[in-house]
């Protein structure tokens, strides 16, 4: 999903209308202005843009009425419609509208070519003064750019040099050269509550961390559809001496256990600076052939044993309640013991990296956080990790850092090398969804309790409401 921002904040200003006031262009001007604003201001306050309805796009033969030169296989009809652009304005094709391609390609590239449609305000038209009704209208662009964001993409066609024939995709997922290309044709929808934006770090070895996360925000319209996931996702320089300006953007960044021993001294800070502002570090450590996968392993497979323990002991004899009840002590006494070296072995591994990015609070695991915690409880609730997840893991958080031990990003994606139940797969997914939840709000919470300052600078004393909240007390 794009970053569409929200309306600027400032007041509505409307017509005072009294007896005996006099009506001219300028004041009835207004009026409708006034109107038009505030819807226009709903629409992009509560929608995102996109098209409502129609607006397919057909491959059609040349009219027959124009020159020879102009019959060629270029010609494509816009069928009847409506979208919604980002200011919240109403586009309105009435009527089938033809329309001939015109972009060529050279020397045996691809050329893109992008057919948009954009709002075009008539009272910004030279027209005749005679004309009492203004039609709103639009206009039809073909673009070898990317398209604004104040167009609406209907469709595109990559083309090849030589001979152009628009044809309709044999597969409408995997469209060909001069093939009309519909797979990114946005829909309007209700804006999503919030939206994250995140990042990772680029270095010398190829990751795959990108598609994962991806992948993560492709679930989000089903499983969170409050949430949305801004792309593109940031790729930040490892070797750049990053400031917290850099940062501040992103709501979450992913690093993995090589990457934190690699960044500077420079970047390191602007890391505790931006955990301070409410940002989340999402650190992820393999620990595949390590101790703590093997205790893991031996925790998750007591914790199993055990569990069948309970469930096949329904109606026991009293000599089968006193063997049970021997057993589970047994259990419970190896759980605690492998608890233990857990907790040591972990603890080995955030000494590994705990001076390179903001640990000084203690790291809390995921069993030992409130129940009522937003990575247990929000949107998913979860009991604990060992019992959802078929693999050895391992989270810990201390509010603007969260660490994973383990391997939980490859299976957002579908990247695991291990067989996964479907469910497994899906804990995944609400897991992952759940960091995403956390770190924005943790990030709204934080700026909500910062002072703007681009509104400081902005503020005019004639304006301030301070005062205007001030007298309204006072007359009160």
């Amino acid at each position: 999903m794009n970053d569409f921002p929200y309306p600027k904040i400032q007041s509505f200003e409307r017509l005072q209308v009294s007896d005996g006031l006099m009506i001219n262009s300028e004041r009835w001007r207004l009026a409708h202005e006034y109107h038009q604003h505030r819807q226009n201001v709903q629409y992009q306050s509560l929608f995102l843009p996109g098209i409502i309805c129609g607006l397919g796009v057909a491959p059609i033969a040349a009219p027959a009425d124009l020159p020879a030169k102009y019959r060629d296989g270029r010609w494509v009809q816009i069928q009847p419609g409506m979208a919604i652009d980002l200011q919240g304005n109403f586009i309105v094709v009435p009527s089938p509208l033809d329309f001939r391609i015109s972009t060529a390609a050279f020397d045996s590239s691809i050329e893109m070519v992008y057919l948009v449609l954009s709002y075009v305000d008539p009272a910004k038209l030279k027209r005749a003064n005679s004309n009492e009704v203004l039609v709103e209208t639009f206009r039809v662009n073909e673009k070898t750019d990317l398209p604004l964001d104040t167009d609406i993409e209907i469709c595109r066609i990559a083309i090849a040099e030589g001979k152009l024939e628009i044809q309709k995709p044999l597969d409408v997922f995997a469209p060909a050269i001069s093939q009309l290309d519909m797979r990114y044709r946005v829909q309007a929808q209700i804006r999503p509550q919030n939206s994250i934006r995140v990042a990772t770090f680029r270095d010398n070895q190829q990751s795959s961390i990108q598609e994962d996360l991806r992948f993560l925000g492709q679930s989000l319209s089903s499983l969170l559809p409050s949430l949305s996931l801004i792309e593109p996702i940031g790729n930040l320089d490892i070797n750049s001496e990053l400031t917290l300006d850099q940062l501040i953007p992103y709501r979450l960044i992913y690093l993995n256990h090589a990457q934190v021993l690699a960044i500077n001294d420079p970047t390191q800070l602007a890391l505790r600076e931006y955990t301070a502002v409410g940002g989340v570090i999402l650190l992820e450590a393999a620990i595949r052939n390590s101790q703590l996968e093997n205790l893991l392993e031996i925790y998750n497979e007591l914790q199993n044993a055990r569990n069948r323990l309970k469930k096949t002991s329904k109606s026991p004899s009293i000599a089968q309640q006193a063997d049970q009840s021997s057993i589970q002590s047994e259990l419970q006494a190896e759980l605690d013991a492998i608890a233990i070296e857990i907790n040591s072995s972990t603890q080995d591994f955030l000494n590994s990296f705990c001076d390179r990015i903001p640990m000084e609070i203690p790291m809390q695991a995921f069993s030992d956080l409130e129940r009522t915690h937003p990575l247990r409880s929000q949107p998913f609730l979860f009991p604990s990790l060992s019992e959802i997840i078929d693999q050895p893991i391992q989270m810990l958080t201390n509010g603007g850092v969260i660490v994973i031990l383990g391997k939980l990003s490859s299976i957002w994606g579908g990247q695991s090398d291990q067989a996964l139940t479907r469910e497994s797969i899906r804990n995944c997914q609400e897991l992952g969804i759940n960091i995403l939840n956390y770190a924005t709000q943790r990030y709204l919470m934080h700026q909500a309790m910062q002072v703007n300052s681009q509104y400081q600078l902005e503020l005019q004393p004639e304006t301030d409401q301070r005062r205007i909240t001030n007298m309204v007390d006072k007359l009160a």
